[in-house]
């Protein structure tokens, strides 16, 4: 046979194609990169923020306290490392990752966050006229209110920050390049309820609930073009379930709370 006719066969992938595309790196790389280096930053700035604030206790509850401290670094690390990834990376600005300056706390933010607040509201009157649920009696009294207002309030707005740019923000925006946007938000909002696994008193139900919120907090992305209004959503949420309400959240029962309210009936009603 002539080697001439012999079909040369397809060159193989470089190593170099693996990682990187037409646009750069890869989005799937620029994804696991942005979480390994926002997931180190926490582990090396959380015992820092302990010296300022005493940790959580291995057992028990944890006081409002004790966990504000990892909550900031927690959301310093993930918007810092959105930050360097756009400006080292990506060559964009940091608004092209969810959180633009231009509506800073404005109208979406504040409609969120009503809706997150009135929605919780709605759902715990529905299981009081059902009998599963009592809103108790009010057990916080004069500066304490505003005290645990305000500290469960910059908690949970760093919760916010935290958890709507570490899986709604960056990852998502880079996903989607590679992907699409709603297979990215599916698997985004799988990571988000599998967050939610190792938290104490969590069943299957609530796991399904918090891939739901994840999903309803893409969409909101998707909607309104940034995560103003899921940030303010998840703040409220969370603010009013552990303070106000007292409620459990994600499974954790609330300390330093407004009312002491009780559940009756069978789990999944209550």
């Amino acid at each position: 046979m002539n080697p001439d006719q012999v079909s040369a066969a397809p060159p193989r992938p470089s190593a170099a194609r693996v990682f990187l595309g037409p646009n750069g790196l890869r989005s799937g790389w620029k994804c696991l990169l942005f979480f390994a280096c926002a997931l180190l930053l926490i582990y090396l700035l959380v015992p820092l923020a302990f010296r300022v604030v005493p940790p959580p206790p291995r057992h028990g509850i944890p006081l409002p306290t004790t966990l504000v401290g990892a909550e900031v670094v927690e959301a310093v690390a993930s918007l810092l490392m959105t930050a360097i990834m756009a400006w080292l990376v990506d060559k964009r600005p940091f608004g092209w990752f969810g959180i633009p300056k231009a509506g800073a706390f404005g109208p979406n933010f504040w409609i969120g966050a009503l809706i997150g607040f009135s929605a919780l509201t709605i759902q715990l009157e529905l299981m009081h006229l059902g009998g599963w649920f009592s809103f108790g009696r009010i057990v916080l009294h004069g500066s304490d209110v505003l005290k645990y207002a305000a500290l469960w309030g910059i908690l949970f707005l760093c919760t916010g920050f935290f958890e709507e740019s570490l899986l709604r923000g960056y990852p998502l925006r880079v996903l989607t390049d590679g992907m699409g946007f709603w297979p990215s938000a599916v698997l985004l909002s799988v990571l988000f309820a599998a967050a939610h696994l190792s938290n104490r008193g969590e069943d299957w139900f609530g796991i399904f609930m918090v891939f739901i919120d994840g999903m309803v907090m893409c969409f909101s992305l998707w909607r309104t073009g940034n995560l103003w209004f899921a940030i303010g959503n998840h703040a409220a949420w969370d603010w009013g379930q552990t303070f106000f309400f007292g409620t459990p959240d994600s499974g954790l029962p609330a300390t330093h709370a407004l009312l002491a309210p009780t559940f009756a009936g069978r789990p999944l009603l209550s």
